[in-house]
């Protein structure tokens, strides 16, 4: 945790990164409100990921990169649409997903078969540009003398080809899940004003106290809190096998050992019995006043919550990913950056692969006056 604090600092990965991605989105804002005064519409999901794909790159790899300098798309006719080189990729591992629970033979068939029909240029420029970041940063690697996740790896005894693979998988792992989860805090925090505002009070505290640590914020933690609920990066079961033995008795059920069992974040999520109104983006449940909810209601509200997964399985850069909601939300909500805007749809609208699509790929918000 030291390792992140520090990265959370201004000058650290973390911190620089946000507020980039902060003068990013306001740079697009005002050009909008040129353009149109009247409506000003800007997308928000590819900077998401452009801010998540430069944390994740330059905390683990040293290296950031690069997504939040990009000024223009890949170099092909299909890639015309000013997203960022990485994400053709990123969404294609995640259309994969709908075939994730497949056997692993049958998957890589279908997938080689699809890929043969439809070749798709921007995906095979996207996997270039993302393959020769990762082969650069595995050359430039010193194992043994830099702590470097490549560096690491190569120290340990993988191959260079391995470790290439194993950088670009990192990549899309810390990438993708994190920006869902920040996108969703965003359309939440600009569908509910009195949220923000009530947050922007708190995060004031700060300013007062810069000593203070920010997971100490309640407020704040209990709107991230409510964001990782709603935002599921993975809404599809995990999957598991009852070991052999005696199975397992779960509800009155015998579940002998061998079984393909799972459990889904997104049914757990939005179990009624456990969230009221489990649609609603209300952080105050986090927060509740009856000390007999603290240790009944919330325990269990906290007993289902599993944006991360759980067990040996769970996603090791879970602290990585919440403290960088943490700050980013902080600073988001400091800068007044949504204030004023609404949203373009009412909800989120989403595929539910193993990894989660939101359609069309993009998420805007304007600004009417």
């Amino acid at each position: 945790m030291a390792g992140i604090k520090a990265a959370s600092e201004d000058t650290g990965v973390i911190g620089r990164n946000i507020d980039r991605f902060i003068d990013r989105l306001n740079t697009t804002k005002h050009e909008a409100l040129q353009r149109t005064p009247h409506q000003a519409r800007i997308e928000i999901l590819d900077p998401t990921y452009r801010l998540t794909v430069d944390t994740t790159t330059g905390f683990l790899f040293g290296r950031e990169y690069g997504a939040l300098d990009e000024k223009s798309p890949l170099s092909t006719a299909s890639t015309n649409t000013g997203t960022m080189s990485a994400l053709p990729l990123i969404f294609a591992i995640v259309k994969a997903g709908c075939f994730s629970l497949l056997p692993n033979w049958f998957f890589n068939v279908i997938t080689s078969i699809l890929h043969w029909l439809c070749p798709d240029h921007a995906f095979e420029a996207s996997l270039a540009c993302v393959r020769d970041f990762a082969s650069s940063i595995t050359a430039d690697a010193n194992p043994g003398k830099d702590s470097t996740y490549q560096a690491r790896l190569l120290a340990a005894g993988i191959s260079t080809s391995e470790t290439i693979i194993q950088c670009m998988a990192v990549m899309f792992a810390g990438t993708d899940s994190t920006a869902v989860k920040l996108v969703t805090l965003i359309f939440h925090l600009v569908q509910n004003p009195q949220v923000h505002d009530r947050l922007k009070q708190e995060v004031k505290l700060l300013d007062a106290n810069p000593a203070l640590d920010i997971s100490t914020l309640p407020f704040l933690r209990a709107v991230v809190k409510e964001g990782l609920r709603l935002g599921i990066a993975n809404p599809a079961r995990f999957s598991r096998i009852v070991p052999s033995g005696e199975g397992l008795e779960i509800g009155g059920y015998h579940i002998p050992p061998g079984t393909d069992v799972g459990l889904s974040p997104y049914v757990l999520h939005h179990n009624p019995d456990v969230f009221p109104e489990p649609w609603a983006f209300r952080p105050e449940r986090w927060l509740p006043d009856d000390e007999q909810l603290v240790v009944s209601q919330l325990q269990r509200m906290n007993r289902d919550l599993i944006p991360f997964n759980i067990g040996s399985r769970a996603c090791i850069a879970r602290n990585l990913a919440t403290h960088e909601l943490l700050i980013a939300t902080k600073r988001i909500v400091e800068s007044g950056v949504l204030e004023g805007a609404k949203t373009c749809e009412e909800r989120i609208k989403v595929k539910e692969y193993f990894n989660l699509d939101i359609e069309g790929h993009k998420m805007e918000i304007e600004w009417v006056n």
